[in-house]
């Protein structure tokens, strides 16, 4: 089972991912393929917030 410091590790990785992608969606400008193409792993980030939300809650009612 992952500890709670690799839990919190993992979420400030997704946390930064999802920055990196909200900074080049700004950036990204008329490029519309990189505007569709970064809404979609800004969906996938979100998914991951929700994973890793999922397994703070597993951990913590074990």
């Amino acid at each position: 089972m992952s500890t709670h410091s690799d839990i919190r590790e993992t979420d400030a990785k997704i946390g930064a991912l999802g920055q990196t992608a909200r900074e080049l969606l700004d950036a990204a400008g008329g490029v519309e393929a990189v505007r569709r193409n970064t809404k979609r792993v800004l969906a996938s980030v979100r998914m991951l917030e929700l994973n890793i939300c999922d397994l703070y809650e597993l951990e913590h009612n074990q």
